[in-house]
């Protein structure tokens, strides 16, 4: 959602926030997002050449490894992710650690966890994030 006023800033700012939606968050209101919202700015060949952001493509398949990402970097915690995800906390850590070798970052501190975070995002603001709807080219 865009703020009320100037209907072409408001426009941009909703297409933006778009871009930041995901399962666990369907609704963005652009004035949240705040410098997070910069990172819409980068350029894609810059965000595509990124080495942490060709990792997470490669989690992309199955779409497991992103959903335990995902929940991961949003709930900090083994046993909160494994809550949202409706699996046991075992599972999640095998999955982290199956995750932790092609990303090559420690997710098991606050840098590690920033950092992998930052590159879902990034990769999430690239054409092949799926949960965008027909709108995201178009828009």
């Amino acid at each position: 959602m865009g703020a009320a006023g100037d209907p072409v800033r408001s426009w941009r700012e909703a297409r933006t926030a778009l871009r930041f939606t995901a399962g666990r968050r369907p609704v963005v209101h652009y004035a949240d997002l705040s410098a997070p919202a910069l990172s819409a700015e980068v350029p894609e060949d810059v965000a595509r050449a990124n080495h942490d952001v060709a990792a997470i493509a490669l989690l992309a398949r199955p779409p497991e490894g992103l959903e335990t990402l995902d929940a991961f970097c949003a709930t900090g915690s083994l046993r909160r992710a494994a809550d949202h995800l409706h699996l046991r906390h075992s599972s999640v850590a095998r999955r982290i650690e199956q995750i932790t070798k092609p990303l090559g970052i420690e997710l098991a501190h606050p840098a590690g966890l920033m950092r992998a975070g930052l590159a879902l995002t990034a990769w999430r603001l690239l054409d092949n994030w799926d949960n965008k709807g027909p709108c995201r080219k178009t828009c």
